[in-house]
Parts: structure tokens; sequence; C-alpha cells
């Protein structure tokens, strides 16, 4: 009986907690402090690149937002953007947002309150040093966060970036295949996920040149992730 009676108080407790986080997490949405997309009248629609700079991906990248002349989002880690300062500052003098996707790519929900705190303002303190800027803009990698992460980027000062169409470049898919995927479900204030640093051959570049002009043609306007959350 003793141990029923133990084990029904645990349910009980994981039960309460799991109402209290959930509650928090919900909270935290209503405030308008995380997004995975933002609606609008005005065909906004708003590209973003993980995980680099990468020496070879991204300026390729640039090039071809230059040719369209468009503006993207590019969530720095801080890492990279240590090794590779002159295109994380090419991105910026082409008018693209430099945000933060943590120092090492770890996963934060995992993490204790300090470690998050130590990974977001690690990188801080690099896109700072190489751009004179601060960006309010956190995506969690994979994602993931949790009410420590909450925590953090409420006292840090900074608003949690999702998304709400996963190209899975990451995945090595066909980029006839994200191409058409982006285009078949775009929708007013969406937010795509892509990487400009994948291992060995990325297909995002591909996808890029046949999704871009057919987005533009279709009278989408490609703007930055500061913008769009602008835009209600």
């Amino acid at each position: 009986m003793k141990m029923i009676r133990r084990t029904l108080a645990s349910l009980l407790f994981s039960s309460i907690m799991i109402n209290i986080f959930c509650s928090s997490s919900i909270a935290y949405i209503e405030s308008g402090m995380v997004y995975s997309h933002r609606k609008n009248d005005r065909m906004m629609i708003a590209l973003t690149f993980d995980d680099g700079p990468h020496p070879k991906y991204t300026p390729e990248i640039l090039d071809i937002l230059n040719e369209y002349g468009i503006c993207a989002t590019f969530f720095a880690i801080g890492e990279n953007a240590a090794l590779y300062p002159d295109i994380l500052k090419r991105c910026q003098n082409e008018g693209h947002e430099i945000a933060n996707h943590t120092y090492s790519h770890t996963d934060l929900s995992k993490n204790s309150y300090n470690n998050i705190c130590a990974e977001v303002c690690s990188t801080e303190k690099i896109l700072f040093e190489n751009l004179d800027t601060r960006t309010k803009l956190l995506r969690p990698p994979g994602g993931l966060y949790g009410k420590n992460v909450i925590r953090a980027a409420s006292e840090l000062d900074y608003t949690l970036v999702l998304w709400n169409v996963d190209t899975k470049d990451w995945a090595h898919t066909p980029p006839d295949k994200i191409a058409n995927k982006v285009i078949d479900c775009a929708q007013p204030g969406d937010i795509i996920l892509m990487h400009d640093f994948i291992g060995k051959d990325s297909p995002t570049p591909d996808a890029l040149r046949k999704m871009i002009p057919k987005l533009l043609e279709m009278g989408y306007r490609f703007v930055t992730v500061s913008e769009l959350l602008g835009s209600g």
C-alpha cells in the first residue's frame, strides 16, 4: 500500500508540474515572445538560415539572394561566427539580419539555466564585436526549449523564433522536392527554415534558385524576421 501511495503521489506531482510548465509555456507564447510564423495581409514571408556561417555555402547563398534583391535572416552559431567573421560582415553589409543560434548548437532544453545564458551570451558577444549590433532574436537548436530557456530568453531580452516550414535541407532532401514543398504550402507570414551550414553537398542553393523566382512570381515579398514580426 505504501508503494502504491508513493506511486500515486509521484504521478500526481508529475501531472501538476506538467500542467504548470505547459501553462507557463502557453502564457509565454501568448505574450508574443516566441513565434513560429506571423500572419499578415501583405504577402510577406521570411527566409531563415541556420548553423552558419559556412565558408562555401553562405557566400553562395548570399550571391543568390543578391541576384534577386531579397533579404533573409541568418541564425549564426557562435563558434562558426568566430571562425568566419568576414562572411558574417558581408551578410550584414548586404542588408541581411544576423541572429543568435547559441555558441555550440547544444540542445538548450537539456541545459541548466546558467549554461543556456552562457551559450547565448557568448554568441551575443561575438556578434557584437564583429557587427557592432545586438540581436534580440534567438533560435534554440532544433526548436527545443523548456522553462529554463523561457526564463533565460526573457531575462536576456530575446524573442524565441521557431519556424512553420521545415525544408529539411539538413537531411539532404533533393532540391526539387524542397522547392515544390515550399511553393505548394506557402502562406503569408511563413518563417521558412533552411541551413547555410550543411555537411557534404548542400541542396540549399539549388533549391533557392528554383523556389525564389516562383514565389516572387506568386507575389510574395521576402523580409527579415524582425520585419515580419513587426508587420502585425
